[in-house]
């Protein structure tokens, strides 16, 4: 330090400057040529973890670590994972089961939850019309129940038995079991025909499926109960509520599903939410069915009083949450944060109770991916575009909501993409490029996503807005000058429109059957391509006019 003191009072600053770059470069170079190389690769491998003038960067890598040594020491809250294939709508090709199972058996899922609505080869007198036109044949259910053995999944039936029954309800030979005769939403409970109706449709799905232990009897979201002129004289002979004649039917088909079929029932928690927990022990329904409470919100919405109600009253509990079908009837392209956060929602949940006698009550979780949100309804989201949204929320369940970076990159590595799904700026649109089975629909319903919003840029250009309304259409009164450049940019709409035409219809071949590709496009693409086509040719009529009236028009 004297030494120093002495040079700057007697040297220039320039020369002490260039002495302390010299002192610095051979201390440097000194302490680098103690470093000993690696042996994996013979360079010398510097840690900078000490010197590094970057704190944020040192933080990041001693995170990195611990994370890594954390991974390996997590438990599993949900030890089943089931993830829900909804066949109403889009319906995969029995051989997309091939293909698919191998990959959600790695990313941990232990079962498949398949609601097959009218998917399923129904067959008698009373149910000859119920399937699909496209429905799966028995030798394709026993074929995917097959896949899903050898790739150790379970097979768990869905079979709706209250609510949700539009698509047995809308035929003109079961108007008659309505609950409403305009609603085909609900069975009416006491009509002498309906629990043997119901039986009959629940033997013929578990003939078919030999191996399956569960069945889940749906009985959400029952809009319509005990309206009907049967169910109110019942219901006043009795002195029930509606809540007493809904358990009276869930518990029957329960009974039913134990006693002639051998299978555990399971069914949806909604309806019993507003029921009191007197009213339930009474019932003995914690004892007949497991209870699937179902929630997609990121932040759960669910009262404290009734997870100590349940807690109370069911022996089995299972957790729904949602991949994909929660975020809007039409909705196209999947939010994968948005799921995420649901994930951690219910993570953190359960992890309540981990300490607690009541753990053992929960016996795992369903990822669902509604398809519909009901029959009538249009396509949401499609199983291939979800995909990066379902593998993230697997491999969140396998390792905890803690280690975010390495399952975002361990999803992206098992679909074979680039970038990330859970860290990319905008959750509207991401454009990573795949290599997993279905990925040509991912593809297509990105390409669908860019031209949306390129149609919503076109639609609201104040040229359309101030030149092509239905005044100026009508009144055939517009300048020219704005037309041509606006005209462009329609005609480059359409070209777009034609390409997504041809993409889905060749990309959703290794997926799905025609209809499915000419569904969607006739409902998510058709009315804008239409609209263009409109605004296009009204414009070439437009460009005719070369005088115009005196105001008023």
């Amino acid at each position: 330090m004297a030494v120093l003191v002495k040079l700057c009072t007697h040297w220039s600053a320039k020369r002490f400057l260039w002495l302390v770059t010299i002192i610095f470069v051979l201390v440097t170079l000194c302490w680098y040529m103690t470093v000993p190389p690696t042996a994996e690769t013979g360079q010398r491998k510097i840690d900078c973890s000490q010197t590094s003038s970057n704190p944020e960067a040192v933080n990041s890598m001693d995170l990195d670590d611990m994370e890594t040594e954390q991974i390996g020491s997590y438990v599993p809250l949900f030890k089943s994972k089931i993830v829900h294939l909804d066949l109403k709508g889009a319906p995969p090709k029995p051989a997309y089961f091939e293909e698919i199972f191998p990959l959600l058996a790695k990313l941990g899922a232990t079962g498949i939850l398949m609601e097959y609505e009218d998917m399923f080869p129904y067959a008698g007198l009373s149910l000859e019309n119920t399937p699909a036109h496209n429905a799966y044949t028995p030798a394709a259910v026993t074929q995917i129940n097959q896949l899903a053995k050898e790739n150790h999944l379970e097979i768990i039936p869905l079979i709706q038995t209250f609510g949700h029954l539009e698509f047995l309800l809308k035929l003109p030979e079961h108007l008659h079991l309505r609950e409403v005769p305009d609603q085909p939403q609900a069975i009416c409970p006491t009509q002498n025909e309906t629990l043997p109706l119901l039986f009959q449709m629940l033997q013929q799905v578990a003939k078919l499926h030999p191996e399956s232990k569960r069945i889940h009897i749906g009985a959400d979201e029952v809009y319509f109960i005990g309206r009907c002129n049967a169910c109110q004289e019942r219901m006043n002979t009795k002195l029930w509520s509606t809540s007493d004649l809904f358990i009276d039917h869930v518990s029957a088909v329960a009974k039913f599903v134990n006693d002639k079929l051998g299978m555990r029932p399971m069914m949806w928690d909604d309806e019993f939410r507003s029921f009191s927990e007197s009213q339930l022990v009474q019932s003995g329904i914690g004892k007949l069915v497991d209870i699937v409470v179902w929630n997609y919100k990121p932040s759960l919405e669910l009262d404290r009083e009734i997870w100590t109600k349940y807690l109370n009253v069911f022996d089995n509990i299972w957790a729904a949450s949602a991949f994909k079908g929660a975020t809007g009837s039409n909705q196209q392209i999947t939010s994968v944060r948005y799921h995420v956060e649901n994930h951690r929602a219910w993570l953190r949940l359960i992890d309540e109770y981990k300490d607690t006698a009541f753990i053992s009550k929960f016996k795992g979780i369903m990822l669902t991916g509604w398809s519909r949100y009901d029959h009538f309804a249009v396509l949401c989201e499609l199983l291939p575009a979800a995909f990066p949204s379902l593998a993230v929320d697997l491999l969140l369940l396998q390792y905890g909501e803690n280690h975010l970076h390495f399952i975002d990159q361990e999803a992206v590595k098992y679909l074979g993409c680039s970038g990330s799904f859970v860290f990319q700026l905008s959750q509207e649109t991401y454009y990573p490029s795949c290599n997993f089975p279905g990925w040509e629909v991912l593809s297509v319903i990105q390409n669908y996503g860019q031209v949306m919003e390129q149609y919503a840029k076109v639609l609201n250009n104040s040229v359309v807005r101030g030149w092509l309304t239905d005044y100026n259409l009508a009144k055939q009164f517009s300048s020219p000058t704005h037309l041509s450049g606006i005209g462009t940019e329609l005609s480059y709409l359409q070209t777009s429109f034609d390409s997504l035409r041809r993409e889905s219809e060749s990309s959703f071949d290794a997926v799905y059957d025609t209809n499915t590709a000419k569904e969607w496009f006739e409902t998510h693409v058709k009315p804008m391509a239409d609209r263009v086509n409109e605004l296009l040719m009204a414009i070439e009529t437009l460009r005719t006019k070369n005088v115009w009236p005196r105001r008023p028009l």
